[in-house]
């Protein structure tokens, strides 16, 4: 079963046996490539109210099969991480549901928030604005559980 560490952030890939292993590291590995896709897609559209490149890294097209590929990677991501989630324990999956409920908070908290002061500096958050509000709150979900159930 996973062991917790880094303060709630990160499990010890040590600590998992050899199908747990390779299923966990087979949906990093592809949310890892989606995410340096998904960093290209963002230099097209423009990202914390930048403004898009003003000359585009990729034409219409090879964009298309990026974005395609983008999606690919984390349906797959997403299908290799059920596959090791439904082998953890409950207290994995306790820990699993704990950040996944800070996220939920952090988007409604954090991003409440950048909704209500963002007409005060003429700024118009997007979708991954908030996606990072939930990350945010993922995260003070992670460690919030371990600091209750971990480290006493």
């Amino acid at each position: 079963m996973a062991k917790i560490v880094q303060k709630g952030m990160w499990i010890e890939i040590s600590s998992l046996n050899k199908e747990d292993k390779k299923n966990y590291l087979r949906a990093f590995t592809s949310f890892i490539l989606g995410a340096v896709l998904l960093g290209v897609h963002l230099s097209h559209i423009g990202f914390l109210g930048d403004a898009p490149l003003a000359e585009p890294l990729l034409s219409e097209p090879w964009l298309l099969i990026l974005r395609i590929a983008m999606i690919g990677l984390f349906l797959l991501g997403a299908y290799f991480y059920n596959r090791f989630y439904s082998t953890q324990d409950d207290f994995f999956k306790s820990y699993h549901n704990a950040t996944f409920a800070g996220g939920a908070y952090g988007f409604l908290v954090f991003g409440s928030l950048l909704s209500i002061f963002s007409p005060y500096f003429n700024y118009h958050p997007n979708f991954y604005e908030f996606f990072l509000a939930f990350t945010a709150g993922t995260a003070v979900g992670a460690y919030y559980f371990y600091r209750k159930y971990i480290a006493e």
